[in-house]
């Protein structure tokens, strides 16, 4: 890289701008060391400036003129031995403040890996590749407002031998409390880990569990939190009929055999463009011999009118509002997907240099903190406290009796579409 593109990305992004050094400050205050700050300052400001791939030699020559900052960066990321829980913790704080929190959202990161001796490494068919890659499976939660998606928390997949394989575990630095072996543990799991902190239960979960195989624990896992949900299934996705004890029943053969629930009919697609069929459905989520006893949950069937694609299919325990409105909040996971898309080409989430757990999760942290900052670094507070509200946020309210009609949501316009 010339110096003059080095010259040119650092003035463009403003390196040494007070609100970077503030933003960056304040997620890593909890760092005991001078260094260790100083290195998390340059790191998210080599993955801002540097074009291209975020090589360490890249963003070291990016930041500094140093012939030791490379070294330093690589000793930050992979050995030193820093917490990056407070710094996602910080980070989603951060973002609540700056905007209004809709959704929250999970989403899936193939990282392809030569090799098999990096963190979690597996072989995996890659969907729309049609092909079986060596990768790493990634699964991050994002916070969703009216116009960003930003990353703030993450979990590896550690599937097969990383699960029984000392050795493995022990040269990836592997502790023994990380056993999420499923794509499905490390989303409830993040999912949990979020709801518990103060302030952040107002908000519904979106995710397209399509393209994760099955687990059977997640969906009853969501309802037993008691967070508000709309997922995407498949089809062949286990479903317990409501008010018998029939089951298991693919989704897509209990709306076919049933009669239709409330909202079903024709109803106006996202933004009022087309139309779609929709049918619903009261369902019971269990997990072995418990059921789980929250809310009452319900499978939508999708069917845009006059396409020939096949039906969508949604679990959801928001069965109090509109059908449409829930598919509008479902239809927001593509912002998701894009923001996942533009993290591998732009933000330098698949350059990590590295095989170790943890530092696979310092590079996962500093990307969340520069796509966040890169998107939000300019905006001020709007809340002094967290505060979460949204067109489906669900406030205390007495039990409904049975048959009561389905209540409508505040009208859309606050509804990202």
């Amino acid at each position: 890289m010339s110096d003059i593109a080095v010259e040119s990305h650092r003035q463009s992004l403003h390196c040494g701008d007070e609100l970077l050094s503030e933003f960056v400050d304040r997620l890593f205050a909890h760092l005991p060391r001078a260094d260790q700050r100083s290195r998390s300052h340059e790191y998210v400001t080599g993955l801002l400036v540097t074009p291209g791939k975020k090589s360490l030699r890249r963003m070291a020559a990016a930041v500094s003129d140093s012939p030791h900052t490379s070294q330093a960066l690589q000793q930050f990321v992979n050995v030193s031995p820093w917490d990056w829980r407070p710094v996602r913790h910080t980070l989603a704080d951060w973002v609540e403040r700056r905007r209004t929190t809709l959704t929250w959202s999970l989403g899936l990161c193939v990282i392809p890996k030569r090799g098999e001796r990096s963190a979690g490494v597996h072989r995996r068919y890659a969907t729309g590749t049609d092909r079986t890659v060596n990768c790493q499976l990634g699964i991050g939660l994002f916070l969703g407002s009216a116009d960003v998606c930003v990353p703030v928390d993450w979990r590896l997949v550690l599937p097969g031998q990383w699960q029984t394989d000392e050795a493995w575990r022990e040269a990836a630095r592997i502790t023994t409390d990380e056993a999420a072996s499923t794509e499905g543990a490390c989303a409830l799991d993040l999912v949990r880990t979020q709801w518990r902190a103060a302030g952040r239960r107002a908000a519904p979960l979106v995710a397209d569990l399509t393209e994760m195989p099955h687990d059977p624990s997640l969906l009853p896992g969501l309802a037993a939190l008691g967070t508000g949900f709309v997922v995407r299934v498949t089809g062949d996705t286990a479903v317990y009929p409501s008010g018998g004890q029939y089951g298991p029943v693919a989704v897509s053969r209990l709306l076919r055999g049933t009669t239709p629930g409330p909202g079903s009919g024709v109803v106006l697609g996202p933004g009022g463009r087309g139309r779609s069929q929709v049918r619903t459905c009261g369902v019971r989520l269990t997990h072995g011999a418990a059921e789980v006893r929250r809310s009452p949950c319900g499978v939508i069937a999708e069917h845009p009118a006059g396409e020939q694609h096949a039906p969508r299919y949604f679990v959801t325990d928001l069965t109090h509002h509109r059908p449409g409105d829930v598919l509008a909040l479902a239809n927001t996971m593509h912002r998701t997907r894009a923001t996942v898309r533009e993290l591998q080409e732009h933000g330098g989430l698949l350059d990590f240099e590295g095989r170790s757990y943890p530092g696979w999760h310092h590079h996962m942290t500093l990307v969340a903190a520069a796509y966040a900052f890169s998107r939000l670094g300019a905006q001020t507070p709007v809340h002094e406290t967290p505060r979460l509200v949204g067109p489906l946020t669900r406030p205390h309210r007495a039990r409904v009796p049975a048959g009561t009609p389905p209540r409508p949501l505040r009208r859309p316009e606050m509804i990202p579409v």
